[in-house]
């Protein structure tokens, strides 16, 4: 499908939101309180009736309640069902209990990214002069969007900065200190580095998965120096860059959005910690692990949210604990078209769209069975996964025509695509069309 009528069609889902013929309690009206969902919640139990849901809300509790078994999910289930206009729980089971949420943790680092720095944020990447004219550093601050391009557009304006001054022979340092050295969140296991992830470091290009990414960049700016005319270029290592120094080039990278986008779409686990680190930076509390997921809890219980425990921002950490209503309310903000800087959360160039992009693509499977193609295109969902987890958390349009709101999170079984494509199947039991 073109990218431009993905996007509309997200569009309609968001519109539903605002429909002159919601429920006065609607999300715009209620989503910027914190609790917003506590009487809703305070009522709900194990399973919660649809009663006073319309025709669509009732035949969702009916097939789910026949549909979320032990057989096919095991013990360890958690889902929720919600009807986002009138704020109202259509259908849940086990709705407060914390497991494993695997990648659908991305949605609490955007959120918390977004909230915190704005959509439109560029992070900045810097060439500083060193004590001596021909001494320069390349200094990362974690941009996860620097590019090879960028960091010869730093070489070629250093390397006229260094022609300017008669400079022949330059020395290159790194500085990538805001982030500290690397090392396991609690939970990774020892194969995750370099298997799923890379080291987090403040200095990456291209996203490369080197053991030092920062090593890697800063002999790549060598190179490119030599090419823009700096006739002997050596790399001598990292140095921290005095306070005073002065700035010989900068490149910012892209648009916060769509850095958020991509981490989305394509679970990006390096751009999750990344922003999960500088979410602390910028709070102020630091970037160690435990530093940084003591700016996430902050964030998000300032805005009214609440996790169970998160170690990390991808969800690789086997300790992150989050219950379905927890991620559903994640979910709830992020479509609330009021939030004006969660934007990019309720749009096809981020959410994977069911059965054509991004981590539930046809290719890998979803949505294809007989009983979720009919929902190929309708839904929008991040998917989780680690090898005994499976999550899928997202909206569409009901067959009411309101937005629906969901989250499952199974724990404790393989995480095979069979698995996999029975969460598809709820998701097309929301959207109404099996």
């Amino acid at each position: 499908m073109p990218q431009t009528r993905a996007r509309a069609l997200v569009a309609t889902v968001v519109a539903a939101l605002t429909a002159t013929t919601l429920a006065p309690a609607s999300l715009a009206q209620t989503a910027a309180v914190p609790g917003m969902h506590t009487t809703a919640v305070a009522t709900a139990q194990s399973a919660v009736t649809a009663a006073s849901g319309t025709n669509a809300d009732n035949r969702i509790h009916t097939k789910l309640g026949k549909r979320v078994t032990v057989a096919r999910f095991g013990k360890q289930f958690s889902g929720v069902v919600m009807d986002a206009s009138a704020n109202r729980i259509v259908w849940s089971k086990n709705l407060r209990k914390t497991l494993m949420p695997a990648s659908t943790t991305k949605l609490v680092t955007a959120f918390n990214a977004l909230t915190v720095f704005g959509p439109d944020t560029r992070f900045v990447t810097r060439v500083r002069r060193g004590p001596r004219v021909n001494q320069v550093t390349i200094q990362g601050f974690g941009d996860p969007s620097l590019t090879s391009a960028d960091v010869d557009l730093l070489a070629s304006a250093t390397a006229a900065y260094l022609k300017a001054r008669g400079v022949t022979m330059a020395h290159v340092y790194a500085d990538d200190d805001v982030f500290p050295t690397p090392s396991l969140a609690v939970g990774w296991k020892a194969s995750y580095v370099p298997d799923s992830i890379a080291p987090v470091r403040a200095l990456v290009r291209d996203q490369r998965n080197t053991p030092d990414t920062t090593r890697d960049a800063a002999l790549y700016f060598r190179a490119r120096l030599k090419a823009h005319g700096i006739a002997r270029v050596t790399y001598d290592g990292r140095r921290d860059v005095a306070r005073d120094a002065t700035t010989v080039a900068t490149v910012r990278g892209d648009a916060l959005s769509d850095i958020v986008s991509r981490m989305l779409l394509h679970s990006d686990n390096e751009i999750a910690e990344t922003l999960h680190k500088l979410v602390g930076r910028q709070q102020g509390v630091g970037t160690s692990w435990s530093r940084a997921r003591t700016a996430q809890s902050r964030v998000l219980t300032r805005k009214g949210l609440a996790v169970g425990a998160l170690y990390d921002g991808s969800g690789l950490s086997r300790s992150d604990r989050m219950s379905s209503l927890q991620l559903a309310r994640v979910v709830m903000r992020g479509v609330n078209p009021r939030a004006t800087n969660l934007a990019v959360m309720r749009q096809a160039a981020a959410i994977p769209t069911a059965g054509q992009t991004g981590t539930l693509a046809a290719k890998y499977g979803r949505f294809t069975t007989r009983q979720s193609r009919c929902a190929a295109g309708k839904v929008w969902a991040k998917t989780g996964s680690l090898s005994d987890v499976v999550a899928l958390a997202g909206f569409t349009v009901g067959a009411d025509g309101r937005l629906k709101v969901f989250a499952f999170l199974v724990n404790g079984k393989d995480s095979t695509l069979k698995l996999k494509q029975q969460l598809d199947m709820l998701a097309a039991t929301v959207k109404g069309c099996y």
